[in-house]
């Protein structure tokens, strides 16, 4: 029986073609790591963009915007209410109400830029700037028409009253409609981003491991047969090579974590809370307007507490019949907007907020020169100490929002800089680590 000898010819192609097949499946995998991790961080990318930089300080900038829009209403109001013996506060109020002006326009002209690729969100911005300047007219005229009358502190004349409840009508119907509708466009991007992220962000890390096992799996998988073959106990480069796709493996998916944990930060810590605050900030300023407007108009009288106790619910609701009865039943297990907060924040926050709702019980059983008298006075106090409480909270919210977009942007510059560099001279040590075997069989 004749044995036939393996050609050594072949023997040689077999060798060096199973070298450069798993030489090539390292690299590839390598690749594949590289792919899903940069794909993660762009969608990551993506989100933190959207959040931090675009859609998500449109919402803030906006959530301001009703609240300087109240807030201008409230002096127009307030100005109409004391009369000529409270010159130097009207004036102070008519300054105020320039500065709030001067804001609104940085707000609005903020809120177009940012919505330049949004032809329907730069229609509402528009419309909002065309609003305010009938605002201004119709305000204008009531505060024209107040100074002639030259009347003392308490309801003007009538002809004031009604120059006012346009602009006041004006104000709440149309405008500070439109700029909560600007808000929730806007925050409907916001959140959209965060749920496509929370998904890609899941199907990216577990891209990121199977590859990077895969990568780790050809890598041994090359060094153990080069081993066998070549009765060598490692190949240094093949070593490096493995190390640094491990690295990159654990630190691609500790930055994708990171950045999926910042933009978590941002939108639940930050944005929502900021967006929360801001708007009880502003329906709280619309409650003080009301007050104001339930002392100057006695037509509409009903109508202004009624508005009141309404706002007052959506700040801090409670089941009650009656404005008299929701002030006697708040308690500190309350719902509504500020129903999110915990700890010392909502309890701080409550007391003060039950103390401006208590004041307001005490005016409205006041008559009418002593009930003004005590608004612009110690109820006015109370409010400012509620409202103060409530920058505060917001201020500090505002930090952790950027603090988290910060992280998240830092993350994603490591990643991007390390990772790549990392991968790609592990590619190099794997073609420095098989080519000298190969060159054996040329």
């Amino acid at each position: 029986m004749t044995v036939t000898a393996t050609p050594p010819v072949r023997r040689r192609e077999s060798v060096s073609g199973r070298v450069r097949t798993l030489a090539g499946l390292s690299l590839l995998t390598l690749a594949l790591l590289l792919a899903a991790i940069l794909a993660g961080a762009a969608s990551t990318g993506s989100s933190l963009r959207t959040t931090g930089h675009d859609a998500g300080p449109q919402v803030l900038a906006t959530a301001g915007l009703y609240r300087q829009l109240s807030e201008m209403d409230a002096l127009v109001a307030e100005t109409l209410l004391l009369g000529r013996e409270y010159g130097p506060q009207q004036q102070a109020d008519l300054t105020s109400y320039d500065q709030r002006r001067l804001e609104i326009s940085e707000s609005l002209l903020r809120a177009y830029r940012l919505a330049l690729d949004n032809p329907a969100e730069q229609r509402t911005v528009e419309s909002l700037i065309e609003g305010l300047g009938r605002y201004e007219r119709l305000a204008a005229q009531s505060r024209l028409l107040d100074t002639q009358s030259g009347h003392t502190a308490g309801q003007p004349p009538d002809n004031v009253v009604k120059a006012y409840q346009r602009a006041t009508d004006l104000m709440h119907r149309e405008l500070l409609p439109q700029a909560y509708n600007l808000t929730l466009e806007t925050g409907t991007i916001v959140r959209r981003a965060h749920a496509a992220e929370r998904t890609s962000t899941s199907l990216a890390r577990f891209a990121v491991i199977v590859t990077g096992l895969l990568a780790l799996a050809c890598l041994l998988g090359l060094q153990a047969y080069l081993t066998r073959r070549f009765r060598r106990v490692f190949a240094p480069a093949l070593v490096v090579a493995t190390v640094l796709t491990a690295a990159g493996l654990v630190t691609g998916t500790a930055l994708l974590n990171r950045q999926g944990q910042a933009l978590e930060e941002a939108k639940r810590g930050g944005f929502d809370s900021v967006l929360t605050l801001t708007r009880a900030r502003a329906i709280s300023k619309s409650m003080y307007g009301d007050q104001s407007r339930y002392l100057l108009d006695r037509f509409r009288k009903d109508t202004y507490e009624h508005n009141f106790l309404d706002k007052s619910q959506t700040i801090a609701a409670v089941e009650s019949t009656s404005l008299p009865d929701y002030q006697s039943k708040l308690h500190a297990n309350f719902q509504g907007l500020l129903g999110s907060l915990t700890g010392q924040d909502r309890q701080r926050l409550f007391a003060v907020y039950q103390r401006f709702q208590q004041a307001d019980g005490r005016m409205r059983t006041m008559q009418a020169e002593a009930a003004i008298k005590f608004w612009d006075g110690e109820l006015t106090q109370i409010y400012e100490s509620y409202d103060k409480v409530l920058e505060d909270l917001v201020r500090r919210h505002e930090s952790d929002f950027e603090r988290a977009i910060d992280n998240g942007d830092g993350a994603l510059e490591t990643l991007l800089r390390s990772i790549p560099a990392g991968l790609a001279a592990g590619a190099l040590l794997i073609l420095a680590g098989v080519w000298p075997r190969l060159r054996e069989y040329r």
